[in-house]
């Protein structure tokens, strides 16, 4: 598969990257905000903007697989197979809460409810499913609960974490701890 930018000249590269950028901040506090003040926070013109994405709709698929790619980036960095649950826990929602929380127009905006993003979603989020089976395969997560089940219940703490530290009841350096706990230990004193 070829990457967006592949036959992109450097200032086109340059464009795109401000582009989503610009859309990511300025969508992520005005949802409902125009293409023209996208363009407008990237410093470029619409034309500019319609070359790289020809409607909104295009924009956020632009946004979608710029947060994939950087998940990705980011859970590779986190080595997540050289340590043990509760650490890849924290690791992995250390570098992935501050990308949600960039990109968070994504939960407002349907990507939940797109299958293609869903199937691209849970392949960049294999390390973590591979983490879960490792947890429980060494006795750190109970045998009862299917993987499956953990990954939903992780991929809603994530959200949640995002959602929290978005909106300032979170420190986002917290959030690594605060998804582990919760997803290992649950809320129970028993």
């Amino acid at each position: 598969m070829t990457a967006p930018d592949e036959h992109l000249r450097a200032d086109a590269v340059r464009n795109r990257a401000a582009l989503l950028e610009a859309a990511a901040e300025v969508l992520a506090t005005a949802p409902d905000a125009s293409l023209a003040e996208v363009a407008a926070r990237a410093g470029l013109g619409r034309a500019t903007l319609y070359r790289h994405f020809e409607n909104r709709d295009a924009l956020l698929a632009g946004i979608q697989a710029e947060v994939l790619a950087r998940a990705a980036e980011a859970l590779a960095a986190a080595d997540l197979p050289g340590c043990d649950t509760r650490e890849g826990l924290r690791r992995a929602a250390g570098a992935l809460v501050p990308l949600g929380t960039r990109f968070r127009i994504l939960l407002t905006e349907g990507a939940d409810a797109d299958p293609e993003f869903l199937a691209a979603r849970d392949q960049t989020l294999a390390p973590l499913l591979a983490l879960l089976e490792r947890g429980r395969a060494a006795g750190e997560i109970s045998p009862t609960a299917s993987i499956a089940w953990l990954g939903l219940a992780l991929a809603g703490l994530l959200m949640t974490a995002v959602r929290a530290a978005a909106a300032g009841l979170i420190d986002p350096a917290d959030a690594g701890e605060l998804v582990a706990a919760s997803l290992l230990d649950g809320f129970g004193r028993g």
